[in-house]
């Protein structure tokens, strides 16, 4: 184990009462124990220790984030974005089947555009990574990403709108 990381350690029973506060209790050694690892992997030892005391709100910062990357772990929803709907039940085979016939279209057109805006949006898509990660993981600039994510939604929404009105109503057979 890295010496500054000992002196991290130290005081893990505060870090433990940082996660309580944020109102976890059952997975509190989880949280800190991703963030040991966090830190070795992509902190600079420099910036969590100064003048030898831990900077106490870089490690604030760093469970504060790693707490809600758990939190959305936790309770995320299967989701299908367009205009940000959420589907959770289905009430009978029909429903899912529309449903599932709504995203198979959207995958198969998906699959013609070009190959730079298929891997963007499948990467913003199906991960939980937001556009500034992207941005930072590819070294894509922030713009790019967004622009054409955007171009890649507004295409979605002119050529499936029908039918996901269609699903919406009901009209299952329109799809």
């Amino acid at each position: 184990m890295a010496n500054w990381l000992k002196i991290v350690a130290a005081q893990h029973k505060n870090w433990i009462k940082i996660i309580n506060s944020f109102g976890e209790y059952d997975y509190a050694e989880d949280i800190v124990q991703e963030m040991y690892i966090t830190l070795y992997k992509y902190s600079k030892p420099e910036n969590i220790i100064k003048d030898g005391k831990v900077s106490n709100g870089y490690i604030f910062f760093t469970l504060r984030s790693l707490y809600y990357q758990f939190y959305n772990a936790k309770n995320k929803v299967k989701k299908v974005s367009i205009d940000n709907l959420q589907i959770e039940n289905f009430s009978d085979i029909e429903q899912e089947n529309a449903y599932n016939k709504v995203c198979n279209l959207i995958d198969e057109h998906i699959e013609s555009w070009h190959w730079y805006d298929q891997k963007l949006f499948k990467l913003y898509r199906d991960t939980d990574m937001s556009i500034r990660k992207i941005a930072k993981e590819t070294g894509i600039s922030w713009v790019s990403i967004f622009n054409t994510l955007k171009k890649c939604k507004l295409n979605l929404k002119e050529n499936f709108s029908e039918d996901y009105d269609d699903y919406l109503n009901g009209d299952y057979e329109r799809i």
